[in-house]
């Protein structure tokens, strides 16, 4: 009878103890994928904690991500966590406090993700908030979830000059325009674009002459899609294939002129995306490197 009697006792007051702080929070359905950028956002997760009347007592707050099907993909490690004291007005956390990356653990793909670029991956999540005692982890307070997504991130597509197209050398050496498509979905901040353009070397492949030389041209711009490559005479047509070496120049391109001349130069451009901070964007897959996928132009002497 006595056991029964301190088990009933200790339920009671795991009730009482659940009821001692109440808990609430907002968040973004659609927040940005790179956690670093959450801290100290309203817009993004607000945290409120009321307390009962009278009630002085310290608590951690623990936190857990879930992918859709309940499966925890990162969670506070409680015993780093910090440790609060319940104030006798409302007290407001944000992101930083919620999701102390300092102090979270994730598991698998995700926390690759994460150690390489910040990032979650593109999917439906939930957040799971408490507040719990620091001694035995008991709850204080019940726990809220709440639902959000992070949209699979677009790149920007090259435009202009189009993939193997082939331009004027008299037009090209005093202006070429570049043009790209923006990131989707739409940032809630402005990013910013990386214009790279680098020539291809004989017997270079686009992306060996893409991973290893120096640029002609490497710009930022912010507020737009295009750029006006005043060239001043940087792009020098052309280039003498040597005997034996393979042509290629794609005929719905070039004229017949180009093709029985041969004599061009190739150049391979892409666009890297950047955030406001000057980090890459992308999907928090481990090669999130914000780089589009790179085109190739000639320079040729002849008109098409």
């Amino acid at each position: 009878m006595k056991k029964i009697f301190v088990l009933a006792f200790s339920l009671f007051l795991l009730q009482m103890s659940k009821g001692q702080l109440t808990i609430n929070f907002v968040m973004s359905a659609t927040p940005p994928s790179a956690i670093t950028s959450w801290n100290d956002k309203k817009e993004v997760l607000s945290l409120f904690v009321s307390p009962a009347q009278g009630i002085q007592l310290t608590y951690k707050i623990k936190t857990e991500i879930k992918l859709s099907d309940g499966t925890v993909i990162g969670r506070t490690d409680l015993a780093r966590a910090a440790t609060y004291t319940a104030a006798s007005t409302n007290t407001v956390y944000y992101a930083g406090d919620v999701i102390p990356l300092e102090n979270m653990i994730f598991t698998g793909k995700y926390k690759t993700g994460l150690e390489r670029t910040g990032k979650l991956l593109s999917d439906n999540y939930q957040l799971c908030v408490s507040l719990v005692r620091p001694t035995d982890y008991s709850p204080v307070a019940d726990e809220k979830c709440r639902s959000f997504y992070l949209a699979s991130l677009q790149l920007p597509i090259l435009i202009k000059p189009s993939n193997e197209e082939v331009l004027d050398a008299a037009v090209a050496n005093q202006v070429i325009i570049f043009r790209w498509s923006p990131v989707v979905p739409r940032q809630t901040l402005p990013v910013r674009y990386r214009l790279n353009v680098m020539e291809v070397l004989d017997h270079q492949s686009a992306m060996q002459a893409f991973r290893s030389n120096q640029p002609l041209l490497s710009t930022e711009i912010r507020g737009t899609t295009q750029y006006n490559w005043q060239v001043q005479g940087i792009i020098n047509c052309c280039s003498t294939p040597l005997p034996g070496d393979t042509i290629i120049v794609p005929i719905q391109s070039a004229s017949p002129a180009t093709l029985a001349a041969g004599s061009f130069k190739k150049y391979v451009w892409t666009i890297q995306t950047l955030d406001q901070q000057g980090r890459a964007l992308g999907d928090g897959n481990i090669n999130g490197d914000g780089v589009s996928e790179p085109a190739i132009f000639y320079v040729s002497k002849h008109s098409k």
